[in-house]
């Protein structure tokens, strides 16, 4: 794979050498976030990971804020400055732009590439936009895969579960249901795996397509979910995200349910014939669970529900079942608070699922007219949760999960009949 490196970065690694553990550093404009990732990475390298061979690599998409300089210069003991490709015993920094379209795809596709070069018995990858990443963060996520040894580790972040709806509403049943995995974060930006698992994924062919550039992270925790690779997770405390405008709702979930529809079909070939939950192996002690990041506004959810179903239901008239259209009519119609009980939701997302396998209407139109419904029953489940414990509502969240699994025949008996 060394043709996706350049000459210039493929010299660089040359000189590097066989690696233990290379951590990866994907940039685009990350000028005011990148040194505290730089720092943990080094710390760390000079601590917990003293005796390995360690490379941290920035693979920058086209900075225009100066990113790559950031790195070169970010200080990892205080008031000292290391430029680029400095070593210490064993400790190496490079940073250097990577080919192809500008994103966290190609950034990434380029790290596994140097890692499969200089064999590497563990890869990190670094997510620029997390903010709270430490020494101890980066140990949790690789000593899993260089002591177990586990090919995958996927991070388990503690958060209110009234948060990230999109994960726990929609990306984590779905993905438990299809691969018997529960994975928390199944979109985390931040992983760790083995070099072997690196290597396999540089293989597929799934990195030019368009859906997933912007789900890159999804589909590599469905390709250690559906083979026969070893996958943790690690609990690493509460995410901190660097503070600046992201996607709003309606452009989130059409995004979001595009690439995990695209996993899906992708894969449909191992997820529909596998039988049984596959194991999950868990590090670290959990964390307290923070306060809710924001107040929620279920009204607000529950009037878009109302408008959105009024004006898209010719549309996923054509995607849902009479019975599952019906259910959400007389819920808009309702003259109290819509319910959206547990196990209408199940319908509705394996009943988008394969219609959007069936491709008998635009996917794009499709995703969007999910918007509605997803607010919808994120409204009912805020409303009928917001003044109780955190521990009852995950327990909600998990009886959820554990619904979405039992429902895996009707979503395999869809999809396949929506296949052929």
């Amino acid at each position: 794979m060394s043709s996706l490196l350049s000459d210039e970065l493929l010299s660089e690694l040359m000189a590097v050498g066989q690696l233990d553990i290379l951590v990866g550093l994907p940039t685009l404009n990350h000028a005011d976030t990148v040194a505290a990732s730089v720092r943990a990475a080094h710390v760390a390298f000079g601590g917990v990971f003293a005796r390995e061979r360690t490379l941290l690599l920035n693979v920058d998409g086209g900075s225009s804020d100066g990113t790559p300089e950031a790195v070169r210069q970010a200080s990892f003991i205080e008031g000292e400055t290391v430029l680029a490709s400095f070593s210490l015993r064993t400790r190496h920094r490079i940073s250097a732009p990577y080919h192809g379209v500008p994103g966290k795809a190609s950034g990434i596709r380029t790290i596994f590439a140097a890692a499969d070069l200089l064999q590497a018995r563990a890869v990190a990858v670094l997510d620029p936009e997390v903010t709270s990443v430490t020494p101890a963060s980066l140990e949790a996520l690789l000593r899993p895969v260089l002591a177990d040894p586990i090919d995958f580790v996927s991070p388990a972040y503690a958060r209110h579960p009234l948060d990230g709806a999109l994960v726990t509403q929609l990306v984590r049943p779905l993905f438990r249901a299809a691969y018997g995995l529960p994975l928390r974060e199944p979109l985390a930006g931040e992983l760790a795996c083995s070099g072997r698992f690196a290597a396999r994924c540089l293989e597929l062919g799934a990195w030019e397509s368009e859906h997933l550039r912007a789900g890159i992270d999804l589909w590599l925790s469905t390709v250690a979910a559906s083979g026969q690779w070893r996958v943790g997770e690690a609990r690493l405390g509460p995410r901190q995200l660097a503070p600046r405008e992201r996607p709003g709702v309606g452009a989130l979930v059409p995004q979001v349910l595009g690439a995990l529809f695209t996993c899906l079909r992708l894969d449909e070939a191992a997820w529909t014939a596998r039988e049984g939950a596959r194991p999950l192996a868990l590090y670290g002690e959990p964390a307290p669970l923070p306060a809710p990041s924001s107040a929620a506004d279920p009204a607000a959810g529950e009037r878009l529900f109302r408008e959105g179903f009024a004006a898209l239901e010719p549309i996923l008239a054509r995607a849902l079942s009479p019975a599952t259209l019906d259910a959400l009519r007389s819920a808009a119609l309702a003259p109290a608070a819509p319910g959206f009980p547990d196990a209408l939701w199940v319908s509705v997302v394996s009943e988008l699922a394969a219609s959007h396998r069936r491709a008998e209407q635009s996917r794009d139109q499709l995703a969007q007219a999910a918007v509605p419904l997803y607010l919808g029953r994120v409204a009912a489940f805020q409303a009928a949760s917001a003044r109780e414990p955190a521990a009852l509502v995950e327990r909600k969240l998990e009886e959820l999960g554990l619904r979405f699994e039992r429902s895996r025949p009707e979503l395999v008996r869809l999809w396949t009949a929506a296949a052929r």
